[in-house]
């Protein structure tokens, strides 16, 4: 199929084995749904929405406060917590159904799917520690020092919990 620079594609246009030629003779294959290692993919950069976007992340009152899929989605928590302070997690079925395409709390995404998670303390003094709540099982150092920062992956540990990972 033909198409020229900038044209506006819908889903139906970009599922998989579908191959467009623009004006420049490019050839691009679109796979919305797995990529397979032995497929050929061409990137480009989006000139309106570039790929290295990054949405607002959520920064958090002084308190504990309770992680949820929304928040993780932000992939980026930050918090200047006044004196040591909680980050518990939603329970695993609340992320499942929520991050990895689950019903009733169970996935029907692939197991070891990840998101990462980056908190951030601004604080000078305190600690933050990610809590597991029902079903969810933190692995490494759950506490992040005082101004600093850590990278955590929450992981589809099987269809019906999660592990929140450390990275780093």
């Amino acid at each position: 199929m033909a198409g020229t620079r900038g044209q506006q594609l819908n889903v139906a246009d970009l599922y998989y084995g579908i191959e467009k030629t623009f004006s420049g003779g490019e050839r691009y294959i679109w796979n919305s749904q797995v990529l397979k290692a032995n497929d050929i993919v061409y990137s480009f950069q989006n000139v309106v929405a570039p790929i290295n976007h990054q949405p607002a992340h959520e920064a958090f009152a002084d308190g504990n406060q309770t992680l949820t899929p929304t928040i993780m989605k932000k992939q980026i928590v930050e918090m200047t917590p006044s004196t040591g302070r909680n980050l518990t997690t939603s329970t695993a079925a609340v992320i499942i159904d929520s991050l990895f395409g689950g019903s009733s709390g169970t996935a029907t995404h692939e197991l070891y799917e990840m998101y990462p998670l980056f908190v951030i303390n601004s604080a000078a003094g305190q600690t933050l520690t990610i809590v597991g709540g029902s079903g969810v099982t933190v692995v490494g150092n759950a506490v992040v020092a005082a101004s600093s920062s850590a990278k955590f992956d929450v992981s589809l540990a099987t269809a019906t919990t999660i592990s929140i990972l450390r990275a780093s």
